[in-house]
């Protein structure tokens, strides 16, 4: 079997990730993914393709899901996320994956990843040469432990094996994308690579596997056993699954897929609507008593319509124009998709939507377990995890923690107001700066936070997916 194989789990999610992640992208997205169901599909004709793709073309997507997403950010880190680093380890406010991302920022791609896809995975590393220094030594040398983030899509494979009471990672299998310049120094091609972190003989091993030039198959181009602060193996793998449910390593069902998937249900409903629309729109002549003689002869002059011509027809004949009449259902049912979406939208941060489970058991409000309250909790886990191995790969002591607050799930409020004001964001009637002063005055925001700290915080993004791993080319090699 191949380092490429890709688990059943992750293939079936494949779908409703895409969909999710083109609804969030916006409309070229929605329009390049084939959401559309063609007219006609039997017909091949280049008429029949080219009446499709205008039909994709004229439909409107309104984009619920990609002004939702930024709304729950701005919930989930109205108040800025409890953190107690160790000494020495305050850099990973700044620099938490070794590009410049800050913990907070960091987390809150995490929170986005989960929201979409309702997994992500969080992985502790650090440089080979920094095997068995202090803080500071490592410190004098640059060389720091970081927290690198991968998308749901990245993470193909993995195996779990039961030691004790504990089910241990004993795989897991990332897929990344590394730099390779042409000899010339001009062209670059990004090319794709297998991290295989794994447990061997009870230690654990990082292994990379690139494409052989000469063999076409994936060979071990760098092999890498890590060790603790201390300088001893690793008896675990420092990777943490973070989930929509809960952190354990099945696929959880994506937050954002229901009102993703009503959002193309509503962009199918648009395509269909402007089609009749187009249609009703281009009316149609008729002219009786006419003859092949009176035919050809205007097919010689030339036919014009319109307020300042004249439209010759035969003797004793008439003319007359049909004019087909728009199909009013689909407006309705477009306006009761947005109505939906609104709802699905604050069911998200409403109180018992959702169930909790053993990862948010530390919570205050145990009744208050709305979808985003758990994404929040289970975020706020992985992290504590992470930052634990961080301390222990660079061997510092003290406590360790990451918390983001879930009091928004506690705040009473009215759910059908917080639909309309959503519905509101969706439709792009309501700036996210309203929408923020509503949450502050239900209190889900901070009433202290400006909107320029709030859009600073959502604004600040990771490195791009397509270069994950960039950074570790060096390090493996």
């Amino acid at each position: 079997m191949s380092v490429e194989f890709v688990r059943p789990e992750v293939t079936a999610k494949a779908s409703a990730w895409k969909l999710v992640r083109d609804c969030v992208a916006g409309s070229e997205a929605v329009k390049a993914g084939g959401y559309v169901i063609p007219v006609n599909p039997h017909d091949t004709s280049p008429e029949n393709r080219l009446r499709n793709e205008q039909r994709v073309r004229r439909a409107v997507f309104f984009n619920a899901t990609g002004r939702t997403l930024p709304a729950l950010l701005g919930i989930a880190f109205g108040k800025w996320p409890e953190v107690k680093l160790p000494p020495g380890l305050e850099h990973l406010l700044d620099d938490a994956d070794g590009a410049g991302v800050g913990l907070i920022n960091q987390s809150q791609s995490v929170v986005s990843e989960v929201l979409q896809t309702g997994r992500a995975g969080l992985l502790v590393d650090y440089p080979s040469g920094g095997r068995g220094l202090t803080v500071a030594e490592a410190e004098a040398r640059g060389l720091r432990p970081t927290i690198q983030l991968y998308p749901a899509e990245q993470i193909i494979n993995w195996r779990t094996e039961k030691v004790g009471a504990r089910n241990l990672l004993t795989l897991v299998v990332l897929r990344e994308g590394y730099e390779q310049w042409s000899g010339d120094g001009f062209e670059l091609e990004t090319k794709t690579q297998y991290r295989a972190l794994r447990i061997i003989s009870g230690r654990y091993v990082q292994q990379v596997y690139r494409e052989s030039s000469t063999t076409g198959k994936w060979e071990v181009a760098a092999t890498y056993v890590p060790t603790d602060g201390s300088g001893r193996p690793w008896t675990e793998i420092p990777f943490t699954f973070v989930g929509a449910t809960n952190n354990d390593a099945t696929p959880d069902q994506p937050p954002l897929f229901d009102l993703a998937d009503l959002n193309i249900a509503h962009f199918r409903n648009s395509a269909d609507h402007e089609e009749s629309l187009f249609f009703a729109g281009q009316a149609m002549y008729w002219v009786s008593g006419a003859d092949a003689e009176w035919a050809a002869e205007m097919q010689k002059l030339g036919v014009y319509v319109g307020s300042r011509s004249i439209l010759p027809v035969p003797q004793g004949g008439q003319a007359g124009i049909l004019q087909a009449e728009a199909v009013s259902g689909l407006s309705e049912e477009m306006k009761h998709k947005v109505e939906l979406m609104a709802q699905l939208g604050a069911r998200l941060i409403a109180p018992g939507e959702a169930k909790r489970t053993a990862t948010e058991a530390a919570s205050a409000d145990k009744t208050s377990n709305s979808v985003l309250s758990i994404v929040c909790d289970n975020v706020s886990d992985a992290y504590r995890r992470a930052l634990r191995w961080v301390a222990q790969f660079a061997n510092a002591g003290g406590e360790v923690d990451f918390t983001i607050s879930t009091e928004f799930s506690g705040v009473q409020f009215d759910a059908a107001q917080m639909g309309q004001a959503l519905a509101a964001v969706q439709s792009g009637k309501l700036p996210l700066s309203d929408f923020w002063t509503y949450c502050r005055s239900i209190g889900l925001i901070a009433a202290d936070k400006s909107d320029d700290e709030i859009r600073d915080e959502i604004d600040a993004e990771g490195p791009a997916l397509g270069t994950l791993g960039l950074e570790d080319e060096g390090r493996a090699a």
